[in-house]
């Protein structure tokens, strides 16, 4: 349930057992959303999303769940009940326990209540699906999803503004590939491909070697997400050992 939705300062505080699912319905009801969007978001509750630090593709436009926690109320194993943040964007007073809180996996008590930031819900969105390549020269166009498929070798660049059709237009100018204007089914698909996979961490300029790597040693499917500066590649498992390049690259995390 939602406790409170100050819309005008794009903020909402939710009970943590809300799934995302109708967090979403609600918000979209004023054209705006939490930019959140993990593999199994219509069976996941808010506080698993952040006690896990889940997220999907958007985080490499909008940031990681650390980012868009404000505020929570938690209850520690003692059952002493606490709370940490606030209820605005910019909050800087006493210890930041909602970024403690998000991916501790409960180890530090039990979310109940979540502060979160919002964003505007895209007027337009459109995908430019293009062969694997270096997405550094797109950045200046700020898209909100750049995503790696294997085996298709392929990158999926989604872009979510007012404009979003005319930038998809320049980034094919750039590095080639064909425009989705109409492309929520093509997301769709993406996103149950990302279900119960592995995740790894490489710097993006090792990620199409390293992409490749994983497919020549019989990796079923690899779906890499760029956010923050790396790339997040969720793998199916393998049996092989770790090559000297994953060895040198590859940051395991157990976020599932």
């Amino acid at each position: 349930m939602v406790i409170e939705h100050a819309a005008g300062d794009l903020t909402c505080t939710v009970e943590a057992g809300t799934t995302l699912a109708e967090l979403d319905r609600g918000l979209a009801r004023a054209g705006q959303m939490l930019a959140l969007d993990p593999p199994g978001a219509e069976e996941l509750t808010v506080g698993e999303v952040f006690d896990r630090a889940l997220f999907g593709s958007r985080a490499h436009r909008y940031g990681l769940p650390r980012d868009l926690v404000l505020g929570i109320h938690a209850q520690l194993p003692d059952g002493t009940v606490v709370r940490g943040g606030g209820k605005v964007v910019k909050n800087v007073a006493g210890y930041d326990l909602p970024k403690l809180f998000t991916g501790a996996h409960g180890a530090l008590g039990e979310l109940l209540e979540l502060t979160l930031r919002l964003h505007p819900r895209p007027a337009q969105t459109a995908t430019l699906v293009t062969p694997l390549c270096d997405p550094a020269p797109l950045e200046p166009l700020m898209p909100a999803c750049v995503e790696v498929q294997l085996p298709e070798e392929r990158l999926l660049v989604r872009f979510e503004s007012p404009v979003a059709h005319e930038l998809a237009r320049q980034a094919q100018a750039a590095v080639g590939g064909e425009i989705e204007e109409d492309d929520e089914a093509l997301w769709a698909g993406h996103r149950e491909r990302q279900a119960g996979l592995e995740l790894w961490r490489c710097p993006p300029a090792e990620a199409p070697e390293l992409v490749r790597s994983l497919s020549d040693q019989g990796a079923t499917s690899v779906v890499g997400r760029w956010a923050r500066g790396w790339l997040f590649a969720d793998v199916a498992p393998i049996a092989a050992e770790p090559t000297p390049l994953e060895r040198r690259v590859i940051e395991r995390f157990a976020v599932r």
